[in-house]
């Protein structure tokens, strides 16, 4: 169970207000400043351990389902028997109940922890994105979207945080349509679990054939192009940079990965096609 706030700590809607010590223009004040909460959730799948996060508390089901989805656990939700709360031993415990037929094929990855999956010596990051393409399908190009259409979707995940609003502590994740409608939206202290929520919203609301365009407000890392391109959306955007495997990855998934998306510019670092923009394009000499 989660643990009550110390004397003095007061917490409300996921935000912990508390006492700091604040130095500003060489004055020394004693405000309450306010963070975002975060505790731990145990996944088990068919009541054996599977997965340990810290998180923002709330939405369990969905970062349940849609981290067994992107670790390829499940395919989807009639993979499963049952997501639920284990409420006679901790809140923090989310249980998941595979199909027979499922659990079968799901062997090996409930054996090979995610924290594990990469930690043998002397792997490289060539050889990481090659195991993971060979699991993914390629992204076909199905879509054209404007800038116009990408940075509204960026303002409606900003407009959708409301703790990091207030604390400026957390990461958000949008999955939108092709049209631009909002599929799914959550925000938590951890990028993967943003959008590992996102993506089990998605699936409990049996939407992934619509899911096109995820947008990001973290670094753009290779895991979040990898969980993006598990429910096969075409573009991944952030206001942040990627990471050279990032980047990477999404070329050899043929995804379109947008990073730096501010006000006026982004960059785009694969299959800048899907961009209605790329077609006035002119390269230097």
């Amino acid at each position: 169970m989660a643990e009550r706030p110390a004397k003095g700590f007061t917490i409300i809607n996921n935000i912990l207000s508390l006492p700091i010590v604040r130095f500003e223009n060489q004055l020394v004040t004693q405000p309450d400043d306010v963070v975002p909460v975060e505790e731990p959730l145990e996944i088990f799948v068919d009541d054996e351990p599977y997965y340990v996060t810290m998180r923002l508390p709330g939405e369990e089901l969905p970062l349940a389902v849609g981290l067994c989805f992107t670790e390829g656990v499940i395919d989807s939700l009639d993979d499963t028997l049952g997501v639920n709360y284990c409420q006679d031993i901790s809140t923090n415990r989310i249980n998941v109940y595979l199909t027979p037929a499922r659990k079968q094929l799901a062997g090996s990855k409930l054996k090979q922890k995610r924290a594990t999956a990469y930690s043998s010596c002397g792997i490289c990051g060539k050889e990481i994105v090659e195991d993971i393409a060979r699991v993914l399908e390629k992204i076909p190009r199905t879509i054209r979207v404007d800038f116009p259409q990408l940075s509204r979707m960026q303002q409606v995940v900003k407009e959708s945080q409301p703790v990091f609003s207030a604390t400026g502590g957390t990461h958000a994740a949008g999955i939108f349509s092709a049209q631009g409608e909002l599929l799914a939206f959550s925000e938590d202290v951890g990028r993967h679990n943003a959008l590992d929520k996102a993506i089990g919203k998605v699936l409990f609301g049996r939407k992934t054939s619509e899911a096109a365009v995820v947008v990001l407000s973290s670094r753009l890392s290779y895991e979040m192009v990898q969980k993006s391109a598990r429910l096969k959306v075409e573009i991944v955007a952030g206001a942040s940079a990627p990471t050279a495997l990032a980047v990477e990855l999404a070329k050899s998934v043929e995804l379109t990965l947008v990073g730096f998306l501010r006000s006026a510019r982004c960059n785009v670092y694969s299959a800048p096609e899907r961009m209605a923009f790329f077609e006035t394009v002119t390269r230097d000499a």
